[in-house]
């Protein structure tokens, strides 16, 4: 009879040379004689894993985890067989065990954040992946995981600074590229999307799908250069849907131009119509009529009007969850149509950065714009007279 050992020696010698089949058998000839033995049940479940039959590697593994084989290794290879099963909550725990026993190990750091980001449990993925970009500074997939999980988190900044870490560790990987000009894209950012979709092509001129979104991209800046009422004149803004359709009338400047900090003035001019108010901020050098749009704040000066009004005059409606299209209120239809033309984004976008603001967010950042609610005194300044509405200035 062939010792144990040698028994498992020679099938691991099996596995070595190629021959799975071999040296499974050889494993599995060895562990009917000897089950105690956790590095066979490793070698066995890292063989099934090789051959894709991960529902006999986690068995296999888990036998591993039990009799003692090597802790992390096995810990770590049980939770990857998990995964494939679809047993995440068993991965999510083996990964944990690993990280009791080896808390600096990057690799059990960076896959269970992966992990609780398939379980959506998104705060303790950006936690667990933080730590794995600490531990490995070098790995460029434990900064875009992280990255993933703060973007599932709705922190878009955190998202971005951890895809530009992943592009700055690995400079060819091409998802944390494409991926961080989306983010940026999704804010706005539309030039800085396109440098980083330019610095995928030079390295990879071939890239479809980045030529593709370089396209795009470029069109929607066009679009959105051309149509965006901030760094206009008050002449693009009298031919702007904004005034056209509310029938917004010229009113008086309000006050002397004003100097601000870093050189340069400033004046406002307040447009008026039923229910609306618009103040436009100028740059006072443009000379009349000629200055550029530093800033717009649009108030409603009867809100709850507003509110309970249909609008007719915007024409702006929503899709219910049911997929039918419903009126808006009228306050809703001006607002969302102010951050369209003021911004020169869609529709659907203006909707967003809407529904941001109502949600209790202190200020958006979006397309080199800040928008924030903000209150302007009342016509000549009279006390109790402010107005509340949204107010969208330029940045830097």
């Amino acid at each position: 009879m062939t010792p144990p050992g040698e028994a498992r020696d020679r099938a691991l010698d099996l596995l070595r040379r190629g021959d799975m089949a071999g040296g499974i058998a050889g494993l599995e000839g060895h562990l009917a004689a000897e089950p105690g033995d956790g590095g066979a049940w490793l070698a066995l479940g890292a063989a099934y894993a090789t051959l894709d039959r991960w529902a006999e590697a986690a068995p296999a593994l888990a036998r591993a985890v039990e009799r003692g084989g090597d802790a992390v290794e096995a810990r770590l290879a049980h939770a990857r067989a998990l995964v494939h099963i679809g047993q995440l909550d068993g991965a999510a725990s083996a990964l944990q065990e690993a990280a009791a026993i080896a808390p600096a190990d990057p690799r059990v750091l960076r896959e269970l954040g992966v992990v609780l980001y398939d379980q959506r449990r998104y705060e303790e993925a950006a936690a667990w992946l933080a730590r794995a970009c600490e531990a490995a500074p070098g790995d460029a997939r434990a900064a875009f995981a992280l990255g993933l999980a703060h973007e599932a988190r709705r922190d878009i900044a955190a998202a971005i600074a951890a895809y530009r870490e992943a592009a700055r560790r690995a400079p060819g990987f091409a998802d944390a590229r494409l991926t961080l000009a989306d983010a940026l894209a999704s804010i706005g950012e539309h030039e800085q999307a396109l440098i980083e979709l330019e610095a995928l092509l030079a390295r990879e001129r071939s890239h479809e799908k980045a030529a593709r979104n370089r396209e795009v991209l470029r069109r929607a800046l066009a679009e959105m250069r051309a149509r965006r009422l901030l760094g206009k004149t008050e002449r693009e803004l009298a031919r702007s849907a904004l005034v056209v359709e509310a029938q917004l009338a010229r009113r008086e400047a309000l006050a002397p131009p004003v100097s601000v900090e870093g050189g340069g003035m400033r004046r406002t001019v307040r447009y008026t119509a039923p229910l609306l108010e618009l103040h436009v901020t100028l740059d006072a050098g443009g000379g009349p009529g000629g200055g550029a749009i530093e800033a717009l704040h649009l108030a409603l000066t009867d809100p709850d009007r507003a509110a309970r009004a249909e609008d007719d005059v915007f024409k702006v409606t929503v899709i219910g969850e049911d997929g039918r299209q419903a009126p808006v209120s009228y306050a809703t239809g001006a607002s969302l149509t102010f951050l369209r033309e003021a911004l020169g984004c869609p529709m659907t976008q203006a909707s967003a950065l809407y529904a941001s603001l109502l949600q209790g967010r202190p200020s958006v950042d979006w397309g080199g714009a800040t928008l924030r609610f903000a209150s302007v005194p009342g016509t000549a300044g009279k006390p109790g007279g402010e107005r509340h509405g949204i107010l969208i200035s330029r940045r830097g």
